[in-house]
């Protein structure tokens, strides 16, 4: 960075200096070679005057001498008379030079002519005098081209010694401007914002640092879960697999009485049945858990299903002579239809689960509003107020000495609210023990 600034300000600084050197060269330039020709016009005015008063006799070596111009007389011919810088006898003849011809004709002629070979340009004023013969003063001087660069040695020691001195400064004024962003604090970016135009920068790296931090307590949390799943699914399928194993060794070893046996056989098939529930339920989980955008949409009817649900629950109901009822009318959502038929069969299995002998289950769909929804209300057990958020995690029970009494896996509900966020509706709950539960699910 330090670098950068240093090459941009010194191409600045000699773009900058040449340019004023030039703009301010060509100025004086102009004014040098206004007030030269002024100069020069005023000279020939007074020269004339002295020739016409006193004749050529008035233009002698000390005159000639007495100014830088040049003087020179010519006769109507164009032959030389007198010139102040050379013998006039050496001299060729000078009809055919322009300011001549053009005195000649209007009596009076002002031009520039530019010599290439020597860079540099030569004002003439020539003037018609009563006796026919024409009086030239010129001045010789550099031309623009040639001023410039007869200034250019200086302006080569002015940039070198100014480079200097800025290289110096700016190498200070950069460890000056800098410092105090070397100093914020990456990890509190807006605590101390040392330059405004910093603040957008510094808040996007305080929002990026906080997306960091909120994806980093994900992480956390999502390896807690991991490792907590791991243990519960290891927990789960030990219990049932040693209870089936502690049956069949007891009936390999011919430890049960024969009266016994169908007790312990239908407890291995129970256990078996209980296991084989479970890793459908993982499966299923993790199914979900993977294929939230590569699933296949179609439409169902919330009443299809519902009655289906149902049907296949009644039996169930019946052997704790619960009363199932079932009401509503056709709704249709998009969604997977094998999932939404797991969502809504764990949910009536809950509800027939954890309602007491004799109680009742009411399942209810339709539209409200507009929007689909399915709804399961019971007289059961309930759930407390500060259970009702954990309810939805995975092998989690409100009420664990109950568990292998009501049976289920622990993961029903986990698959309800996974199937919820993949067809993005909503789960609202109203529970109070002792007076039942009310589990709803709304589609948009």
């Amino acid at each position: 960075m330090r670098q950068r600034i240093l090459n941009h300000t010194s191409i600045l600084l000699i773009i900058s200096m040449v340019l004023t050197f030039t703009a301010a060269g060509a100025v004086m330039f102009h004014k040098g070679e206004m007030y030269m020709e002024q100069g020069v016009r005023d000279e020939t005015a007074y020269i004339q005057i002295g020739i016409e008063e006193k004749g050529n006799s008035f233009l002698t070596d000390e005159v000639g001498k007495a100014t830088e111009s040049r003087i020179t007389l010519l006769k109507e011919d164009g032959s030389v008379i007198y010139d102040s810088e050379k013998n006039e006898k050496k001299l060729e003849n000078h009809s055919n030079r322009p300011e001549f011809i053009e005195a000649q004709k209007k009596g009076r002629s002002e031009m520039i002519r530019y010599s290439s070979t020597l860079s540099r340009q030569t004002f003439y004023c020539a003037v018609k005098l009563n006796s026919g013969d024409v009086l030239r003063v010129s001045r010789t001087m550099d031309s623009l081209p040639g001023t410039l660069a007869s200034g250019f040695t200086l302006l080569g020691i002015l940039v070198a010694v100014i480079l200097v001195l800025e290289l110096f400064l700016v190498q200070k004024q950069t460890e000056k401007i800098i410092e105090p962003i070397n100093r914020i604090d990456l990890e509190h970016p807006l605590e101390n914002v040392c330059y405004n135009e910093l603040r957008p920068l510094l808040g996007r790296i305080d929002q990026q640092n906080r997306q960091i931090a909120a994806q980093m307590e994900e992480l956390k949390n999502a390896e807690n879960m991991r490792k907590e799943f791991s243990a519960n699914v290891s927990h789960e399928l030990k219990t049932p697999l040693m209870s089936i194993s502690g049956y069949a060794e007891l009936m390999m070893n011919h430890m049960v009485p024969a009266d016994k046996v169908p007790e312990f056989s239908s407890r291995i098939y129970q256990e078996s049945k209980r296991l084989s529930n479970l890793v459908a339920d993982i499966i299923q989980l993790s199914r979900l858990d993977e294929a939230q955008g590569d699933v296949l949409f179609e439409e169902a009817d919330l009443y299809e299903l519902g009655q289906e649900v149902t049907g296949n629950l009644k039996e169930q109901a019946e052997k704790k002579q619960i009363t199932l009822k079932f009401q509503g009318e056709t709704a249709g959502v998009k969604g997977v239809r094998h999932v939404l038929y797991e969502m809504f069969y764990n949910i009536t299995d809950n509800a027939i689960r954890y309602t007491p002998q004799g109680g009742k289950v009411t399942v209810s769909v339709g539209k409200r509003s507009g929007k689909p929804y399915f709804c399961v209300e019971d007289n059961g057990i309930g759930i407390p107020l500060n259970e009702q958020e954990r309810i939805f995690e995975r092998f989690y029970r409100v009420d664990k000495s109950h568990s292998r009494e009501t049976g289920g896996t622990g993961l029903g509900l986990s698959i309800v609210k996974h199937g919820a966020s993949l067809h993005n509706a909503k789960i609202h709950l109203d529970s109070e023990p002792g007076r039942g539960t009310k589990m709803e699910i709304i589609f948009r």
